[in-house]
């Protein structure tokens, strides 16, 4: 099956529920990094970054973006994309984390967005390939858990309590410090040669149109290429199997690593909700390289 659409059929996580109390996988590792879905929904799913010893030793980071919908069917317009975040130290096998959603921006151009908290999750791994997210929107009310399979294959997780060191390629979350509030969340994976990232944006005068203002693109190459094809899909409902999303070609983006820190990417589109939209984006990485400096001011 294309990876492609084994992702969008759906990336997800684990939340603190019943069911995410039996994970027992450390959590404090790189290894858990990359993409994940339930394979009973499709074209969404959730991009998984953990940053160990970021914030102090033994002390990491772990992030999640939810690529997703509103729970009314539609176009592009109800398309909705959160971040969830927590900190997370050695040893430590399930998390706690906050959900957020931001809204008021434009695509590919300022205002810089804020994230505001619209509900909680509870993240675990019951293997290096399986887990479960739990959520709870404050807002709305709505509270299910999703079980999650990874999507690539493993590459350096373990079931140890220390977990690998060296991390997955280029995989992690790039930003333009310019345009904060909007990014990529990537996947490198080497042993399944395959380079997938979820954009995550606006519609290009989306600043004054709240939820129905978000964009999200996903994005598939090789590690060894530079030449992406990039996605959009609509049509589909939160945590939902049906109906299934349409997924559709919209443009091309060409990605030129400079260094761990910092990379150049080119698009143009050529369909969707930026169709003729075109340029040239600098983004740097969310995260520390290996046996360096922290990128946060590179």
């Amino acid at each position: 099956m294309n990876l492609r659409r084994r992702f969008l059929y759906t990336l997800a996580f684990a939340l603190t529920l019943p069911t995410a109390q039996g994970a027992d996988i450390d959590l404090h590792q790189r290894g858990l990094t990359g993409s994940w879905y339930d394979p009973r929904t499709s074209g969404q799913g959730f991009m998984v970054q953990v940053y160990p010893d970021m914030l102090s030793p033994g002390t990491g980071l772990v992030q999640a973006t939810w690529v997703t919908y509103d729970d009314i069917v539609g176009g592009a317009e109800r398309q909705r994309w959160y971040t969830l975040n927590a900190p997370v130290v050695s040893g430590q096998t399930h998390v706690s984390m906050t959900i957020y959603q931001n809204t008021g921006g434009n695509f590919n151009a300022p205002p810089i967005t804020t994230a505001h908290p619209v509900g909680t999750a509870t993240l675990g791994f019951d293997s290096c390939t399986s887990g479960q997210l739990a959520y709870n929107f404050t807002d709305s009310g709505r509270t299910s858990t999703i079980p999650l399979t990874r999507l690539t294959q493993n590459e350096t997780c373990s079931a140890t309590s220390e977990g690998p060191t060296g991390p997955p390629g280029y995989s992690g979350n790039w930003y333009d410090a310019a345009t904060s509030g909007q990014g990529l969340a990537m996947e490198v994976n080497w042993r399944s040669d395959v380079l997938f990232f979820a954009w995550m944006t606006y519609a290009p005068n989306g600043a004054d149109s709240g939820p129905a203002g978000q964009r999200w693109y996903t994005g598939q190459g090789t590690p060894n290429g530079n030449d992406v094809t990039l996605y959009e899909t609509t049509g589909g409902l939160l945590d939902e199997g049906v109906p299934v999303p349409t997924t559709v070609p919209v443009g091309r983006a060409t990605l030129s690593f400079v260094n761990n820190c910092y990379m150049e990417m080119s698009f143009n589109f050529t369909g969707g909700s930026s169709v003729g939209a075109s340029g040239r984006i600098a983004l740097l990485w969310a995260g520390t390289p290996p046996g360096g400096a922290g990128c946060w001011d590179y």
